[in-house]
């Protein structure tokens, strides 16, 4: 009976009978040092000239390179090379040290092939048909001016390397120098990201890092570092209202950022845009501006929101302060409320003027007034004013007393506030400002008037007042408003 072999390492199997007086020789040649190739050996295998594909070396009973322990490749390649090894089980130290920057492809004869990038060396084996990777993950490593290659997971004290190619995530106290890519998160315990382009090139893009990013210091001018949220949570800056050319149905927007109204992202507008009230929303500038469902209707509030579409962001008129018509019609994502519109009896938007919070009404409509005859002396009411329903607002008034009296008063406050019914009597008695907004004594005078700022509403736009003196008739015109439209979160 002849010799056999191994299947993986190809070593002789003595045959019965065979080799009689010289199987000592053949056990040290054919089977003792080839185990040692196979667990110590470095074979060096020069890839210059060799094209797109090589196949190591098999023999039975000699030595071969696919038997060795370390397979490292060098030589200039001008492209990637398939390297073809036995389709048996076997482990694998591989690295590629090749010049061209070409990637190396491993795999079985007839299998699927695993991928060792340029300058890089790993840890792999085959089953005999895949090729897979078996550093998955490297804890409390230091590595300094060498390659890594990919890993689900890095955390490491120090990494100064050419190249870093991680698959999930990758943590450490400083990163210098690298030019590889981060599919998901880069965290960096304290001190420092350096020597790189951009942090859109650790993210493997061109200029963008979209994943996050935490460290206690990134220094430079920051000229690279786009993509990364620009503003803090409530943040809301520009986007300016007005009445464009078409005053009665238009509504010019200035360019302006904030977070949306959950902060979880941002809304920009880079340049102005107009939308029509009188017309059903349509994505970009000059366009309809009214969530489909909604009607145009007189005396009407209508709340002016940024909205995140699918073309990037834009603006719409809606009823609902949270948008809800325009997210369920028009596929906004996200929203943001930016202020608030009023319709007359013709169903025409009132002119108005802003800046900042502050809203000034630009007419003299008797829709903005209104007034109250007879009322009945120490008892609280509530009035309606021409401030933006649904949301909580500062309202700025002028009240009107009249009273044939010689003494009469007025307190005004939020309804959100419980003081209990208690007027100003015909002297100037000091009542607590958090309560009350202001009162007037008209002593022989047969009227008064005083300027009552930042009266907070409720959300149904309503203050409350009370009056001493029989007989006295009030007007409240509303002058504007102050809405923090959600920057006080």
């Amino acid at each position: 009976m002849s010799s056999t072999y191994t299947t993986r390492l190809r070593l002789e199997k003595q045959g019965s009978g065979e080799n009689a007086s010289t199987w000592g020789t053949k056990l040290n040649d054919s089977v003792i040092d080839l185990v040692d190739s196979a667990v110590g050996a470095i074979t060096s295998i020069d890839l210059s000239g060799v094209g797109t594909a090589f196949t190591v070396s098999t023999a039975d009973g000699v030595l071969d390179q696919a038997r060795s322990a370390v397979l490292y490749f060098h030589g200039s390649v001008s492209t990637a090379v398939s390297i073809t090894v036995p389709a048996v089980e076997k482990v694998y130290i591989l690295g590629n040290l090749t010049s061209g920057g070409h990637a190396l492809m491993l795999k079985p004869a007839g299998g699927t092939q695993g991928t060792i990038p340029a300058g890089q060396s790993t840890l792999i084996y085959t089953d005999g048909t895949t090729v897979k990777n078996l550093f998955t993950s490297i804890t409390g490593m230091s590595q300094v001016g060498a390659s890594l290659g990919s890993f689900t997971s890095v955390v490491a004290t120090d990494i100064n390397a050419n190249t870093v190619g991680v698959s999930v995530s990758l943590s450490a106290t400083n990163i210098k120098g690298a030019t590889g890519s981060f599919t998901t998160k880069v965290s960096a315990a304290a001190l420092e990201i350096s020597g790189v382009t951009s942090l859109g090139a650790l993210r493997g893009t061109t200029a963008t890092f979209s994943g996050a990013v935490s460290v206690s210091t990134i220094a430079g001018d920051g000229s690279s570092l786009t993509g990364l949220s620009a503003v803090p949570d409530n943040y809301l800056t520009g986007m300016i209202l007005s009445n464009d050319s078409d005053s009665d149905h238009d509504i010019s927007i200035k360019v302006g950022i904030t977070k949306n109204s959950t902060n979880a992202s941002d809304l920009e507008l880079t340049s102005a845009i107009v939308k029509q009230i009188d017309a059903t929303w349509a994505n970009g500038s000059a366009a309809g501006g009214l969530a489909s469902g909604v009607t145009l209707s007189a005396n009407t509030w209508y709340h002016l929101h940024a909205i995140a579409v699918t073309a990037g962001t834009d603006a719409g008129f809606d009823t609902s302060s949270v948008a809800a018509n325009l997210i369920a019609n028009n596929d906004a994502s996200a929203y943001r409320r930016i202020g608030s519109v009023f319709t007359d009896s013709s169903s025409n938007i009132i002119p108005f003027s802003q800046i900042g919070d502050e809203f000034l009404w630009n007419t003299n409509s008797s829709a903005l007034v209104i007034s109250k005859n007879n009322i009945t002396v120490d008892t609280t009411f509530a009035v309606t004013i021409a401030t933006p329903l649904s949301v909580t607002t500062w309202a700025m008034l002028n009240i009107d007393l009249n009273d044939i009296g010689n003494t009469d008063g007025i307190l005004v406050h939020s309804p959100d506030v419980s003081i209990g019914i208690g007027v100003p009597s015909g002297a100037d008695t000091a009542y607590p400002a958090q309560s009350f907004s202001g009162k007037i004594n008209s002593g022989s005078y047969t009227g008064g008037t005083f300027y009552a700022s930042r009266i907070r509403t409720d959300t149904q736009s309503r203050i409350s007042y009370s009056v001493v003196g029989a007989g006295t008739d009030a007007s409240f015109a509303t002058l504007g408003w102050v809405d923090t439209r959600g920057k006080d979160g």
